[in-house]
């Protein structure tokens, strides 16, 4: 949420290709280059899948309110061109069967996937999933880590924030873990399961540990 410029950090700062995001309205940070999910999935539910996404894409075109107003022939090239890409993002993710159906009666592990193609569209540098495993069975914790791999192989920098260990040793090529706010370790997966203080802090200190 700091990140995305939802919150206001206290301190510190957050750069994106040597330039500092903050205190940008969370729109303009999306156009820097920084898409996102929410942990509480937060889709447009009267509107079908492919406008979901094709809306997002649409945020990218300049052919601006009055042209679309009036069916400007830019405008009209423009939709054409979003519901497209948006196409293109259900088939990625394996939802074009369900382009037309209302994000509100798709099963939930569907609507957290429209949410990363809805991301997506914004052609992110980097993909910001909050806790996307959440509420998903073990069979759909394998077919998330299989699509994050999927994106990752599309040159796309993935940042996830998950507390589904298994998940994140799984698919991460570098793992930082907070304790309380607090970052006490970062490395690899290899190294953070072999850290001493990480296995303190979630596995907890014996009681006649010195």
């Amino acid at each position: 949420n700091i990140v995305t410029g939802y919150y206001t950090p206290t301190s510190g700062s957050v750069i994106v290709d040597g330039e500092s995001i903050l205190g940008l309205r969370p729109y303009k940070i999306a156009r820097k280059g920084l898409g996102r999910t929410f942990q509480n999935i937060r889709l447009f539910g009267d509107m079908t899948a492919v406008e979901n996404v094709a809306t997002a894409a649409d945020s990218l075109n300049k052919s601006g309110l009055i042209g679309s107003l009036f069916g400007a022939p830019r405008s009209r090239r423009d939709e054409a061109a979003s519901i497209e890409k948006a196409h293109e993002l259900l088939r990625f993710i394996g939802l074009d069967h369900r382009a037309q159906q209302m994000a509100k009666n798709l099963p939930y592990g569907d609507q957290r996937r429209l949410e990363i193609a809805r991301a997506l569209a914004l052609n992110p540098k980097v993909l910001l999933l909050d806790e996307p495993a959440a509420g998903f069975n073990p069979q759909e914790k394998v077919e998330l880590g299989e699509l994050i791999r999927k994106i990752r192989d599309r040159g796309f920098a993935v940042l996830l924030i998950e507390h589904d260990m298994s998940l994140v040793m799984d698919i991460s090529d570098r793992v930082s873990v907070l304790d309380f706010g607090q970052k006490i370790a970062e490395g690899t997966p290899f190294e953070i399961q072999n850290n001493q203080r990480v296995i303190d802090a979630y596995l907890g200190v014996a009681e006649d540990a010195s």
